[in-house]
């Protein structure tokens, strides 16, 4: 463990442009070691990382040890909207209640469902790219396209009504940053719990058809189905899975993992080739954009017995920061990990969707997203190239640009 007036490196966000040399650092010298910021156990290395996602004794239930890390002062009771919400959905759940819960949701998320979504998102993907107008030269590439991936296919393929989005983007927006990574909390509290009631208010009428019109075949409109047909989860459960499906939706994962993957490209324009000229290589890029740029840099744990990681003793109640974005680096897994390469041949091998009972029940549908959007843009933009310096988030817990400028010859 770092001495007491040690800071970990992870705790700097100068790190957030490209942590991956901290990363190599600590997983040589400190794999297991506590970061301060985060009032956790930082693990970096893919086999402790991947060991732990599947630990029936690392709980996934942590929303509590979490509040106590980011607000220590502010105990909730446990009819608070924080805890109903956070005890009755599948990312912050176990067994068997966790496994209850993810089979209400399989309505909305069968082959056939995912056939049409698929259908749906590169519709979107195209539509999207066909928005630049003709004779552009030079874009932000988040404000103009990442940004607007995922709010297009929320309608269109998740089937949030677009009459809604003014009401339930800026409340996801708030809430996201919850989750801040080893800095300060930037909201307070209470406007958090506001905006958390406000989605369920919302998600409940939504079922209950008292709010924007749901498109058929939707996630929503088979998940509202699969309710009205009787499920094992409550009402109140189904509104809680929608209310993480809207946050889940809006988070940053979607336009991080578009807009890293366009910088990854800009700065490696010989794979831009690859994708074209290699249907192989095109069906890899939703995993190595992940890989080689994890959205989502680390996941938390909690320890619900004392357990040992890499001969470091993490003690009962104690937090785990599991740093997919590390472990996707770590060469004992990937050879030449600091290389983008659409012809590797394990890219597949990422964390970034999580491992085990609480793999990303979504997965399928972001690698569509993230496929079919650059399908899209390099059938109209295959020569796409840095028109300035990226400028990043501060936030490396879900980490992504805020600006990238690009010209698209």
């Amino acid at each position: 463990m770092l001495a007491a007036h040690t800071a970990s490196p992870l705790a700097d966000p100068g790190i957030v442009p490209d942590p991956y040399p901290v990363y190599a650092g600590l997983a040589e010298h400190e794999p297991v070691h506590w970061c301060e910021g985060l009032n956790a156990w930082a693990v970096m290395r893919y086999r402790d990382c991947a060991a732990a996602l599947k630990d029936s004794r690392l709980k996934a239930e942590r929303m509590e040890e979490i509040l106590h890390a980011k607000f220590p002062d502010r105990p909730l009771p446990p009819d608070s909207i924080y805890h109903r919400f956070t005890k009755n959905v599948m990312m912050y759940t176990d067994p068997p209640l966790h496994d209850a819960l993810r089979r209400s949701t399989r309505p909305g998320f069968t082959g056939a469902a995912h056939e049409h979504y698929s259908r749906v998102i590169e519709r979107v993907a195209y539509e999207l790219v066909d928005s630049i107008p003709r004779g552009t030269t030079e874009i932000d590439a988040v404000s103009a396209l990442a940004a607007k991936l995922p709010v297009n296919a929320a309608v269109s393929a998740f089937g949030v009504p677009e009459e809604d989005l003014e009401f339930v983007t800026p409340r996801v927006d708030t809430l996201m940053t919850y989750w801040s990574g080893p800095q300060a909390q930037p909201v307070e509290l209470d406007l958090l719990l506001e905006h958390l009631t406000d989605l369920h208010t919302y998600s409940q009428e939504l079922l209950e058809g008292r709010r924007g019109a749901v498109v058929p075949d939707t996630v929503i409109a088979r998940l509202a189905a699969g309710q009205a047909d009787g499920t094992e989860a409550t009402l109140q459960q189904t509104v809680h899975q929608l209310v993480l499906l809207f946050i889940a939706l809006f988070a940053p994962t979607t336009p991080g993992s578009a807009s890293s993957g366009m910088l990854s490209f800009a700065r490696n324009p010989a794979q831009i080739e690859r994708f074209l000229a290699d249907r192989a290589c095109a069906d890899n890029v939703a995993d190595e954009v992940v890989r080689y740029n994890a959205s989502n840099q680390f996941t938390w744990r909690v320890a619900s017995t004392p357990v040992e990681i890499n001969g470091v003793k993490i003690e009962e109640g104690q937090n785990l920061a599991l740093f997919l974005g590390a472990a996707n680096r770590d060469p004992s897994v990937f050879e030449r990990p600091d290389e983008f390469d659409l012809d590797r041949q394990n890219s597949g091998r990422h964390l970034s969707f999580g491992l085990g009972v609480h793999s990303c029940l979504g997965r399928q549908i972001a690698a569509l997203e993230i496929k079919w959007f650059f399908a899209a843009l390099f059938a109209r933009f295959p020569r796409i190239r840095l028109a300035g310096e990226p400028e990043w988030n501060s936030n490396l817990e879900f980490r992504s640009l805020k600006s990238l400028p690009l010209t698209l010859n």
